[in-house]
């Protein structure tokens, strides 16, 4: 077939079709015309297209031989968007040239293309609202936290300023009543204080690194001792565990785990807690083990939750945000955290740290 732009068809057949046509040499591949409709197909203006070298565009593989072919390929506009088209190629003599006239014609998406497509936006469009609700939560949280601290202040100097110049006129009853609401005003203000790690937790910005677990284990171990020296715990800490973490955050998260071990064996002879890494599958699994007051595996996913514990307060003190902390440092270094635990036999956390 010879394609002459002298001929009076030449116009009608390829300039004005509104399919997008390019012609290129047949050996150099250098392009040699190309139609309106594959201009705003691709969005380069004339000049452009006829200067491209036939890669730019994509996957290009033009056919042996002189018979038509249609091939799929991935082409590439010029903003570098990709479209799935077909090519279809003819060969034809043009300006006296070897040539392939090349018809482009945009293959629409299947019906499951389509519904990927939209599943897809409809995940990141949840995704946006639910960062956009959890930074929201994180602000009220910390603003509610910082406005709570001066009543807080007030309530508790007041309570002890009327114990110190009026205790002996409020008699018995009366000092008890105030010393109550000083005890629950300083638990309050811990819990302010978990409020705020938790908020911390979640809003610093990571600086992973390589971090010796072991030594800060180690660190650990001996401030709880130098807190409570009248306690005789064995610690077993696994010598060389590193992994990589963002130091400040890992550090948290050991004296969250290595704490609570600390203290849910307080009660138990011969307390002995472990840490150490060992693998599953090729994953690093870490672990920090005790032989404490463990807990009921049916309550097991509770851990986490804000505010939620597996004991009395007289029996354990803390503020219930522990663990929430520790699943959110976890979690933003791309691991997972859990628990194996048998009453009266202690627990075992583990975790990992993908990122």
């Amino acid at each position: 077939m010879a394609l002459r732009e002298s001929d009076a068809g030449y116009r009608e057949l390829f300039e004005e079709n509104p399919e997008a046509m390019w012609v290129c040499h047949r050996e150099t591949g250098q392009f040699l015309a190309v139609n309106e409709a594959a201009l705003r197909l691709y969005g380069y203006r004339r000049n452009q297209f006829m200067e491209l070298d036939l890669s730019r565009l994509g996957q290009v593989a033009p056919p042996a031989g002189d018979e038509d072919r249609g091939l799929p390929s991935l082409q590439r506009r010029v903003d570098g968007t990709e479209l799935e088209v077909q090519l279809t190629w003819h060969p034809v003599t043009f300006q006296n040239e070897p040539a392939h006239l090349v018809l482009v014609r945009q293959l629409q998406p299947t019906r499951e293309g389509d519904d990927q497509a939209e599943l897809r936006r409809q995940v990141a469009e949840q995704l946006a609202q639910l960062e956009a609700a959890h930074r929201e939560l994180e602000a009220f949280s910390y603003s509610v936290s910082h406005d709570l601290r001066a009543p807080l202040r007030h309530i508790d100097g007041f309570s002890r300023a009327l114990l110190d110049d009026y205790g002996e006129q409020l008699g018995s009853q009366g000092q008890e009543y105030l010393t109550r609401i000083c005890q629950a005003t300083g638990k309050m203000a811990q819990l302010i204080d978990a409020v705020l790690q938790l908020v911390r937790a979640g809003r610093c910005e990571l600086e992973p690194r390589e971090v010796d677990l072991s030594v800060k284990a180690q660190v650990i171990a001996l401030e709880l001792k130098h807190q409570e020296p009248q306690r005789a715990v064995e610690f077993e800490i696994a010598e060389g565990v590193s992994a990589q973490a963002d130091a400040k955050q890992a550090r948290q998260l050991l004296e969250i785990l290595i704490g609570n071990a600390w203290k849910f064996s307080s009660k138990t002879p011969g307390a002995r807690i472990r840490f150490g890494v060992r693998d599953e599958g090729g994953e690093r699994v870490y672990f920090v083990s005790d032989n404490g007051a463990g807990f009921d595996m049916t309550y097991a996913e509770k851990l986490f939750t804000v505010f939620h514990r597996l004991h009395r307060a007289d029996e354990f003190e803390g503020s219930g945000v522990g663990l929430a902390i520790a699943q959110r440092i976890v979690t933003r270094h791309g691991g997972r955290i859990w628990a194996e635990s048998v009453p009266g036999k202690g627990a075992t956390f583990y975790f990992t740290l993908s990122r």
